[in-house]
């Protein structure tokens, strides 16, 4: 049975490469959003749209044309984003207004039109977002990445409250450092892998898989009480912290 219309942006992404299999089999029709051409490993029955929708006019082009094609998304998994890590003074003015490009405005853009799409229709329908730990806690190194996902946070808020009357709802994923091709150079070595580890209560990389999962839940329509929450997938890192011994 087909839960409905899924629209995936960052469709190219390391992230995607799990949520999107994870998608289909659990029974949606999905959608998938990349600025470039589709990987050459795509899955079968995906339909592909290129957009830039960090670009507020190709965010609502790509809604005007799923909506002329009969295929407005029921729900929204937005995957779209980048990592920087350097802090104030290593951060150029083009790196931060990148990094806010890619992670902000193509979140509040996409949501934007999202919504707008879902209203035409009748309201209802779910998204959701990948934020960071590092709008919670502060982090080294992580300045312009934190101003970007802390934004996003307080988006995903607002929109939440202001769309509740819709039906629509909004809420975001906020993870730890993820075990993926994304995170290739920071974990280019044994040493490297072991230090960003110990740096979580339960000791290990956050798997990509537990994430996705995570994303899917919060827009499956069996959950639809659940709005306007920020959901740590980060092995502790932003509630606890662990007993320190000799041992």
């Amino acid at each position: 049975m087909s839960k409905g219309k899924l629209l995936i942006t960052g469709a190219s992404g390391a992230l995607a490469e799990v949520c999107i299999p994870m998608a289909i089999a659990q029974g949606w029709e999905v959608l998938a959003v990349s600025r470039g051409a589709p990987p050459t490993a795509a899955p079968d029955g995906v339909r592909w749209l290129r957009a830039d929708v960090a670009r507020m006019e190709e965010a609502d082009t790509l809604f005007r044309t799923l909506q002329e094609a009969q295929a407005v998304p029921d729900a929204l998994v937005h995957l779209a984003g980048s990592f920087l890590l350097a802090g104030l003074g290593q951060t150029s003015e083009q790196q931060y207004r990148q990094c806010l490009s890619a992670n902000l405005d193509s979140a509040f853009f996409t949501l934007r039109a999202f919504v707008a799409a879902r209203r035409r229709v009748g309201g209802g329908g779910a998204a959701v977002f990948v934020s960071s730990v590092v709008a919670a806690i502060g982090v080294a190194f992580h300045e312009a990445v934190a101003a970007a996902k802390g934004g996003l946070e307080a988006m995903v808020r607002a929109a939440a409250a202001t769309h509740a009357r819709d039906g629509i709802r909004v809420n975001a994923v906020a993870s730890g450092l993820m075990d993926s091709r994304a995170a290739a150079h920071l974990l280019r070595n044994p040493q490297s892998r072991e230090l960003a580890a110990r740096q979580y209560p339960l000791g290990g990389l956050i798997p990509a898989e537990q994430v996705a999962r995570m994303l899917l839940t919060l827009v499956d329509p069996e959950n639809g009480n659940i709005t306007g929450q920020i959901l740590p997938v980060d092995g502790g890192f932003t509630a606890i912290r662990p007993l320190v011994t000799a041992n």
